[in-house]
């Protein structure tokens, strides 16, 4: 059996298919540079690639040992699930060299646009024993459903925010000539998502004391709410869908909309409530998640009865504030999830890329919409304002953008955007083209008519766009009429005992928590003595994993570890670190379980008194 076989077996069984792959995409190879393998004055395999009339070798002509030898010795110290994404593996010896020195267990991720240098490559490396010791993942372009586009899925799981002083990106020489649009890309991906992980930390901090208190006073909501899955098929497929975002062009084809009113679905952010009523438009529904939005942003005649999304964690003055229909969806919030369970209703959640206005995009694909219009979705600093006029001030104040990142505009060559903006306009990209994967058919028209160009959308004004696609009579307030709350009068009555259960829950939480702590105490004694009973040392593991278990099954578990995000981070950021004695490993173990425990019970406590203020309003009702 050659090498090349042998590695198509190792590779079918750790990802099974991939042999069947492989085979297809080299019948259907298409490609338009030529490969040549040579050897070089050392007596090593090398490549040179033959593209577009020059030639570029991918491994040292003179010496192609020597340099993954010495890249290597560069990398200094290196640690237990260290990361490794890689463009490319036509040179072999830099694999080789993490495979045969490294023997700590790495993610090495490889990225390779091309099947012959991938296939050529498998014949050169026994990749056997590194893949037991390594998690190794070959994604190539082409082969099965494996594309550029795709590798997002890979990537999120090994950059998490924790771990990102652990990843490293390196691109094989030369790669970055032949490939050159791969390489941004992949890049650009790679920028995306540690930008993405550090934005979702920053949110989670800064509203780690709010978000528990709110989404216990918002829960009461859930007892005579609805759920946006209801409005699947209640919503007519053909229905075109009308995403109000509050961006600055707001204010130059705002009175458009009125033409979509009665022919469309028109879902607007909290932000661009207050413009359309002094339009005369009233949106059919509108869309809050933000947990500290001021009530004034919504506080206009006519806001309190139109329709709204929103979530457990939103701003409970303004949902106080509100007295229409109030439409929820499945957040993972582990105690309302077993009172939305009670409605029979399936599964349905909203993709968020960070925006209130992506949430209204998210809810309008997957009630099955087929045509969606962006208005006011700037996603930059268009005039040099950040919101439309009548959002936040009467008239938005200008912002110096000199230092801002410049992106390409829909009607201007250049526009300036924010870190923020620019997350969302990624998001976009990715789902808009996910979205159209799945599709065929799925139009986006971007009709903010001025912004940040969004790829995958068509550029028209508001007023084409409503021609075009909104022609048909639709009454969107009878189709909500027809909805009924999610929950019967049956269920109603369980959820309101249920929620006022909720302070006993934590008060059993903090309880557990203390058993746990204890547990811990007696590990570390164990483990300060001379001699560890080892057996005495496995039980304590046994009852400790069992408590563990225990806690995090409570269902008010989750709402006290969302109050201590930067403890969470803490702990995780030492899950790498490996000790070298089972006295340390069980004092450091611990440690941080003492750590841990703590916070919990003190959250636990703190919540406890927060619920039965709360739950005492309904309660008394």
């Amino acid at each position: 059996m050659t090498i090349y076989e042998k590695n198509i077996q190792t590779l079918s069984r750790y990802y099974p298919g991939m042999d069947y792959n492989i085979d297809k995409a080299k019948h259907e190879l298409k490609e338009n540079y030529t490969i040549i393998e040579e050897k070089s004055n050392d007596g090593m395999p090398v490549l040179k690639v033959k593209k577009d009339g020059h030639c570029c070798y991918l491994g040292g002509k003179r010496n192609a040992q020597k340099p993954p030898e010495e890249w290597l010795e560069a990398q200094g110290d290196l640690c237990d699930g260290y990361t490794y994404i890689m463009l490319g593996i036509g040179n072999i010896g830099y694999l080789r060299e993490l495979i045969e020195h490294v023997d700590f267990r790495l993610n090495i991720i490889i990225y390779e646009p091309s099947i012959p240098i991938f296939l050529k490559s498998l014949e050169w490396i026994d990749l056997e024993k590194g893949m037991e010791k390594h998690l190794i993942i070959f994604w190539v372009e082409g082969i099965g459903l494996m594309t550029l586009d795709r590798i997002g899925s890979v990537l999120d799981k090994v950059m998490r925010l924790e771990n990102l002083n652990k990843v490293q990106l390196f691109i094989l020489p030369n790669y970055d000539i032949l490939f050159e649009k791969k390489c941004e890309s992949l890049v650009k991906k790679c920028e995306d998502i540690a930008l993405e992980n550090r934005v979702n930390y920053n949110t989670a901090v800064f509203f780690s004391n709010i978000d528990s208190i709110n989404v216990m006073k918002n829960a009461k909501y859930l007892c005579t709410a609805y759920k946006t899955i209801q409005l699947y098929k209640t919503i007519p497929f053909d229905t075109t869908g009308i995403v109000v975002a509050a961006g600055p062009s707001l204010n130059k084809n705002i009175k458009e909309l009125k033409n979509a009113k009665g022919k469309s679905f028109i879902i607007a952010v909290d932000t661009a409530i207050k413009p359309l009523l002094r339009a005369g438009i009233i949106p059919d529904m509108y869309f809050i998640v933000d947990a500290l939005k001021p009530t004034g942003l919504v506080q206009i005649e006519g806001a309190e009865k139109i329709p709204i999304v929103t979530t457990l964690n939103a701003a409970p003055e303004i949902l106080e504030f509100h007295i229409g229909k109030k439409f929820f969806y499945d957040e993972g919030y582990r105690f309302a999830e077993k009172i939305i369970m009670k409605s029979g209703l399936r599964w349905g959640d909203v993709a968020t890329g960070g925006s209130v206005a992506t949430n209204v995009f998210s809810l309008l694909y997957k009630i099955g919409l087929k045509t969606i219009i962006l208005v006011g979705q700037d996603l930059a600093l268009t005039g040099n304002k950040s919101h439309a006029d009548g959002t936040f001030e009467e008239k938005m104040p200008e912002v110096d953008t000199t230092n801002y990142k410049w992106v390409e505009g829909n009607y201007e060559e250049k526009v300036p955007t924010k870190v923020d903006f620019y997350t969302f306009l990624t998001w976009y990209e990715k789902t808009i083209s996910e979205c159209k994967e799945y599709v065929k058919d799925f139009r986006v028209i971007n009709a903010t008519e001025g912004g940040a160009k969004i790829e995958g959308t068509e550029i028209m004004t508001l007023r084409e766009a409503i021609a075009e696609t909104c022609t048909k009579e639709v009454d969107i307030a009878s189709c909500l009429d027809n909805i009924q709350p999610m929950l019967n009068e049956c269920n109603r009555t369980w959820a309101i005992e249920y929620l006022l259960s909720i302070p006993k829950q934590f008060e059993t939480l903090k309880k557990e928590t203390q058993k746990l702590h204890k547990c811990y105490c007696n590990l570390e004694r164990l483990c300060k003595t001379k001699q560890v009973d080892s057996q005495q040392y496995l039980k304590l593991l046994k009852k400790i994993k069992n408590l563990i278990n225990k806690i995090e099954s409570e269902d008010t578990y989750q709402l006290v570890t969302m109050t201590m995000p930067s403890a969470t981070k803490i702990l995780r950021d030492e899950e790498f670190v490996q000790l070298d004695t089972l006295q340390e490993e069980g004092k450091e173990l611990a440690r941080k379980g003492k750590l841990y425990t703590n916070l919990v019970a003190e959250g636990a406590e703190l919540l406890k008194g927060e619920a039965e203020k709360i739950f005492a309003e309904l309660k008394n009702a």
